[in-house]
């Protein structure tokens, strides 16, 4: 999927294909902005495996590049031949019940590894690992989401070009809100303004949000809910 096809279908769409009513670089600020949306609506759409070193303490960040946690899976040894080699597993658990059981925070070992992992989606960039890590240097595996590389700022003709590092799959969405985006420019029309609401909805609509399609991608305990949902089916009553 190419940044030539989905504009393609949005300057037909928004009547413009001679780019009068928006420049080439607005077309093409208005596709980060979608893209963007895109990834932070589901992050499974743009993901990153990575090896992260651990900074000292409890409470931890992403990447700079990265917009949402995704998944921890392992401890990770540094080796001089292999660079790295496996390690223990470690499990995602509830913060609440790390601070109900003990003084995690506070705890003055000095781990070659952490055991558990904790996240909120109300932090997304932050994320809370246990053991606290001392002056042992700490390496996990780990799965997150992260950004694009914006196409506006690039010669219009060599963005065309260029491919959208997404699935074929979202090229509906990302039409849909380029064209919410279009529309909403023109405050004064409420016949514009209708038209975005509707284009709004039908993004959203596309990505399945209206059934928490994130819930599947973020971490989560089983049996406990994420944003409402819960992540164990609720039986059928007879």
């Amino acid at each position: 999927m190419k940044v030539k096809d989905i504009l393609a279908r949005v300057v037909t769409l928004y009547n413009d294909e001679d780019y009068v009513r928006v420049t080439q670089e607005g077309y093409l600020k208005f596709l980060d902005d979608a893209i963007n949306q895109v990834i932070l609506s589901r992050p499974d759409a743009h993901v990153k495996t990575s090896i992260v070193k651990l900074t000292t303490g409890t409470r931890q960040r992403l990447p700079e590049d990265g917009y949402s946690l995704i998944d921890i899976y392992s401890n990770k040894i540094p080796d001089p031949v292999a660079g790295y080699l496996p390690g223990t597993p470690v499990f995602q658990v509830d913060r609440k019940d790390l601070d109900y059981f003990s003084n995690w925070h506070g705890t003055n070992t000095n781990p070659t590894e952490i055991t558990e992992f904790a996240y909120d989606l109300r932090s997304p960039r932050t994320y809370w690992v246990s053991p606290a890590v001392g002056t042992n240097e700490i390496y996990v595996e780990m799965d997150y989401s992260y950004g694009v590389t914006p196409f506006s700022g690039t010669d219009f003709a060599t963005a065309l070009e260029q491919d959208i590092p997404l699935a074929e799959v979202f090229r509906g969405p990302l039409v849909s809100y380029m064209l919410y985006l279009l529309y909403s420019t023109d405050s004064t029309s409420s016949n514009d303004l209708q038209v975005a609401q509707r284009y709004e909805a039908s993004f959203y609509q596309a990505l399945g949000l209206e059934y928490k399609a994130t819930f599947y991608v973020v971490p989560k305990i089983e049996g406990a809910s994420v944003a409402g949902v819960p992540t164990t089916p609720t039986p059928a009553q007879p």
